[in-house]
Formats: structure tokens, sequence, C-alpha cells
């Protein structure tokens, strides 16, 4: 009995060894497993904090970016339009009559001074709005005739290139309350890139109201075009400028709208027919100021169709009339 009994301890303390040998390796697997977890957390945070410090870096130095862009495109206008307003002094004959010689120098010196006024805007501009500086005065307006007195001062450049341009912009349209300035800027730069891009052919501009409530369906609507409205669910005036150009290319078409981004943009040495890449970047950007979007559908040698999309107050969903002498113009 007493050798079993000894046996039995002894079996119970080998057991109990063995028990606290398999407790105490867990304990120190459960020691090893929170001591990597704590070194991971520990090196995650150092990422965290890492990456914090250079986004922080970063946007500081796109905010000094932005300002020196700002500041130095404003101190570059400035003699530019000394420039501008010299040579036009001199066109005029206010120093005196130019001889046949002058003549060509002097248009030359105002038409790089022009375009190269027009490149500044365009750097101060998106400075401007990288940098939160662009202001925007909304007024209530009357589309067609505005977009007609748009259409007027660029008629000369469609006809040169013997191009057909045509406007269906419809009286019955609400007003629009936006920036007349920007709006203007998005449209002289769209129905310029559309002359540009069009070899044969012609340009129109067409506005259409696409309103999705049942209850207020003041026009047809075109179903395709009412889904890519950028909100379903409230009216819209889908202004757009439809070219029978060259296209764009379905993998350039969404890179036309990033900064200095350009498709068929010409020989490096002609500066005035490249311009910058800036300009439809810039219209998309004002059309986000505006509430609205900017978007385009395109296929290659088949032209393209730019949509500027302007939202529309519900209380402006009553047609306006056009005054008599805008109706005119």
């Amino acid at each position: 009995m007493v050798r079993e009994a000894g046996n039995w301890a002894v079996a119970s303390g080998m057991t109990l060894w063995v028990e606290i040998t398999a407790l105490l390796a867990i304990i120190g697997m459960a020691a090893f497993v929170i001591s990597r977890q704590r070194k991971r957390q520990a090196r995650v945070a150092e990422r965290s904090a890492e990456l914090e410090r250079l986004y922080s870096e970063v946007a500081r130095a796109n905010t000094a970016k932005s300002e020196f862009l700002a500041n130095i495109s404003h101190e570059l206008r400035t003699p530019l339009n000394a420039i501008v307003g010299f040579v036009e002094l001199l066109k005029d004959g206010v120093y005196g009559e130019l001889s046949p010689r002058q003549v060509q120098p002097v248009d030359r010196i105002a038409a790089s001074a022009t375009h190269l006024r027009h490149l500044v805007d365009q750097v101060l501009d998106i400075a401007k709005i990288a940098a939160g500086r662009l202001e925007v005065h909304t007024e209530a307006l009357v589309l067609r005739p505005f977009v007609l007195n748009v259409a007027s001062e660029l008629e000369s450049l469609v006809n040169e290139r013997g191009l057909s341009f045509s406007i269906a912009v419809g009286n019955s349209l609400p007003r629009v309350r936006t920036d007349p300035a920007h709006l203007r800027q998005i449209l002289v730069n769209l129905i310029g890139n559309a002359v540009k891009f069009t070899p044969t052919g012609g340009v129109a501009v067409r506005a259409r109201l696409v309103n999705l409530s049942a209850e207020r369906r003041v026009t047809p609507e075109d179903p395709i075009l009412a889904s890519r409205a950028p909100d379903t669910r409230r009216p819209w005036i889908a202004l757009q400028v439809v070219d029978t150009g060259i296209g764009i290319s379905a993998a350039d078409q969404q890179r036309i709208f990033d900064e200095f981004e350009q498709v068929n943009a010409g020989p490096r040495g002609d500066s005035m027919r490249r311009g910058t890449g800036l300009g439809l970047a810039i219209s998309r950007r004002l059309a986000h100021l505006l509430g609205g979007d900017l978007g385009v559908e395109s296929q290659l040698g088949k032209g393209s169709t730019f949509t500027l999309w302007l939202p529309i107050h519900p209380a402006d969903l009553e047609p306006a009339e056009s005054p008599p002498e805008q109706a005119r113009a």
C-alpha cells in the first residue's frame, strides 16, 4: 500500500509538473505574442506619425507653391499689362504713325505679349483655385443672351477656320444663378478648343434642361444625358459644346482635365498653338466652384461633346423671358 501510495504521489507530482510546465509555456507564449503585438503597434504608431509628418510637410509645400505661383503671377501680370498697353498706343499712332516696315513687328509684339498675359492669367487662376483664394460672385442671368454674347466674340475665330457655328439655347430655359465671369471663361475655353481641334465641319453650342422631378417635367429628357447628371435628384442645365473634330481617345478623356496635360498639343516651338495644358483643368475646377461639373464624351475621328452642368435653384424653374434688347442681340 505504501509503495502504491508512493507511486501515486510520484505520478501526481509529475502530472502537476507537466501541467505547471505547460502553463508556464502558455504564459510565456502569451507574453511573447503580447510583446510582439505591442512592438507592432509601436511600429504602426511610428509609421502613422511619420506619414502625418510627411503629409503636413507636403501640404505646407503645396500651399507654399500655390502662394508662390499666385504672387509671382500677379507680379508678372503688372508689367505685361503695361507692355500690352504701350503696344496698343503704338498701333493707334499715339507716338507717331508707324511705317509699313514697323507694322508687322509691332503686331507680333502685341500678339506675343497678349499670349503671354493669357498664360500668366491661367497660372494665376490655377494657383488661386488651389489656394482657395478665387472668389465667386453669383448673379441670376438669362442663359441665351449670355451665350450669344460670348459666341459673337468668337465668331471671327470660327469663320477664319471655315467652320459652321450654331447656337441652340432656348429662351424658355430658367435663369441660372452663377458667376458670369467664371462661366464666360469656361465657355470661351471650350469653344476655343473646339475650333482649334476641328479641321472641317462645325461647332455647336446647345443647352438642355435636365429635370428629373416627376412632378415638374418641363421638357422631354434624354435618359442617357439625364443619367450623367452630377446629382440625379435635382434639376440641371446641361450646356454643351459639340464639335466634329479629331476627337479624344477613351484613354485620354480623364487625363485632359489634369494640370499641364495635353493631347495633340502641336509642335513644342509653337507656343501660341501649344498652350499650357491648364485650360480644361481650370474649367473643371471653375465648374466645381459654380456647384456643377464638366465632362466629355468623344470618339477619335468623330468629334467631342463637352458638357458643363449648371445647377438650377428650384425657385428658378419658371421660364424666364429675355429682355427685348438682349433678345435682339
